[in-house]
């Protein structure tokens, strides 16, 4: 590639201050200013393993953990794009009214409690576009409501039903779980407990997910039959109805009895 200089050892990368490529630096590089040969950047890339998350039990430290890695990382493109642009951090902070030790800080991951806004202001000036979106990750624990609702709901199932709470997605790395698996000879059903409804489209597709990656043969979606729910439900009828073509009583009859419900069932209570 033109104006990079790399070593036998690959440890150093030497390029022109204008125009090069962040991504053609392997992790633990320096990259160096060709004029100056001053360092740039420094950053190291974990691999896989070191961002597997070690288990279910402690998902909010992991994140938190996983959120610093994600401001180091901001932090380098944005200082990599400044330097491309050929700007200094002084009219990079007068352009977002922050200071130039801010936006050091920044460029460095060391400030930990930036906001969204402030991030993509300061990636506009630079001349990238910051964008965040939420992705399922960690399943957190079910809560006293959900239990009490897969209580009731067992309560009303013949013993012949063998029953796992929070079954874990049998996938590495996976930290997604069914609220309950209900299981009898030929049958297999995976049972989503919700309490409260506010997007039933976006509520049924993670279970749908979570049916399929655990390799149920039904997918119960388990409602709690507040007020609330019953009109969301019956804003949405014609699709649940297709989804979930076993209503309560039905379902609950052939669960009561130990048989297969032939499909999948909503059921409220």
């Amino acid at each position: 590639m033109p104006g990079w200089q790399v070593p036998a050892n690959g440890s150093t990368v030497t390029a022109p201050i204008h125009g090069f490529l962040a991504d053609a630096c392997a992790p633990g590089n320096i990259l160096r200013d060709g004029a100056s040969n001053q360092a740039v950047t420094r950053w190291y890339v974990p691999d896989r393993h070191t961002l597997a998350v070690p288990s279910r039990t402690n998902v909010i430290h992991e994140a938190g953990r996983q959120g610093g890695y994600a401001l180091t990382e901001v932090g380098r493109e944005l200082r990599v794009a400044r330097i491309c642009a050929g700007k200094t951090q002084r009219q990079i902070g007068a352009a977002v009214g922050r200071s130039a030790s801010r936006i050091s800080r920044v460029e460095a991951g060391k400030v930990r409690r930036v906001s969204l806004v402030e991030l993509m202001t300061i990636a506009a000036a630079v001349g990238l576009k910051l964008w965040a979106k939420c992705y399922p990750g960690g399943r957190r624990p079910l809560d006293s409501a959900q239990l009490g609702l897969i209580e009731r709901f067992n309560a009303r199932l013949h013993r012949a039903w063998r029953r796992e709470l929070e079954a874990v997605i049998p996938l590495p790395g996976d930290l997604r779980a069914i609220d309950e698996m209900i299981r009898i000879d030929g049958c297999s059903c995976a049972v989503e407990a919700i309490t409260r409804l506010a997007d039933v489209q976006a509520q049924v597709r993670p279970a749908r997910a979570k049916q399929r990656d655990i390799g149920a043969d039904r997918l119960i979606l388990l409602v709690n039959g507040s007020h609330a729910n019953r009109r969301m439900l019956h804003d949405a009828e014609p699709l649940m109805r297709e989804a979930f073509p076993i209503a309560t009583r039905q379902a609950l009859a052939a669960l009561g009895e130990g048989r297969d419900p032939q499909g999948d069932c909503l059921i409220l209570v």
